[in-house]
């Protein structure tokens, strides 16, 4: 095997990694679709798609991937560190997130693979640990699965804990406990979470905010730019 490695891959349906197991290299996860729940002896980790996880060497994990999620997995060279000591999710810059769609693409040259890569490792190594990621305490209880494909699929300002509740067959009562319990936040609290992010996301790859606001389903383009101002300055 090569010291550095670059690899797509495509879960159709929920895959789920039954052992606990590390690694000899440090590696990233990027997600493009669907989501990736990462499991440590003290907590669950969600990666939504655009997030960029860093799992270091020797580090004792496992994973569930949810239906029809996408990821790539970046090896990083023997002799490369980032001075993270614990698996977290890394705030990526736009230029990090092209080359990632770049290569789920294939708009790149073949001949041009290594040299690729060698930027993509460079622009990653700039990255540092994001403030405030999605954790959850504890493993990630199943009832909760459905709930997380959707949010990581086709999140929305609309989404109802009561609509979400009917599909489950779980009552809005058990699932608002489900969610304080593993996040220490509402349900409502996580959604918007998730929608700020996915609206950040689609920020890097240029997309206006008309659109955004509208895939969003805010009422109006005014109210998505005040919810997102307000979540910028509760961010930093």
């Amino acid at each position: 095997m090569e010291d550095k490695r670059l690899i797509l891959k495509h879960f159709e349906s929920h895959k789920s990694e039954r052992e606990i197991h590390s690694h000899s290299y440090l590696h990233l996860v990027y997600v493009h679709k669907g989501c990736q729940i990462l499991y440590t002896d003290q907590h669950s980790l969600l990666s939504m798609p655009g997030t960029l996880v860093c799992v270091p060497s020797n580090t004792p994990h496992r994973a569930d991937f949810l239906e029809k999620s996408q990821i790539s997995l970046l090896r990083l060279p023997s002799n490369f560190n980032l001075n993270i000591n614990e698996i977290c999710i890394l705030k990526v810059s736009p230029f990090v997130t092209q080359l990632f769609n770049l290569w789920e693409s294939k708009l790149f040259k073949p001949s041009l693979f290594d040299e690729y890569v060698d930027v993509l490792i460079d622009q990653c190594s700039r990255c540092v640990p994001l403030v405030n990621p999605l954790i959850a305490s504890g493993s990630m209880d199943r009832r909760l699965f459905f709930i997380i494909e959707a949010l990581s699929d086709k999140p929305n300002i609309k989404m109802s804990i009561s609509k979400l509740s009917e599909q489950t067959g779980a009552s809005v009562r058990t699932l608002n406990r489900l969610f304080l319990s593993h996040f220490k936040a509402s349900f409502k609290d996580i959604r918007n979470k998730v929608v700020m992010e996915r609206a950040e996301q689609m920020m890097k790859k240029g997309i206006s905010v008309t659109d955004i606001a509208f895939e969003l389903e805010y009422s109006s383009i005014s109210a998505f730019s005040t919810a997102f101002s307000k979540y910028q300055k509760q961010k930093y």
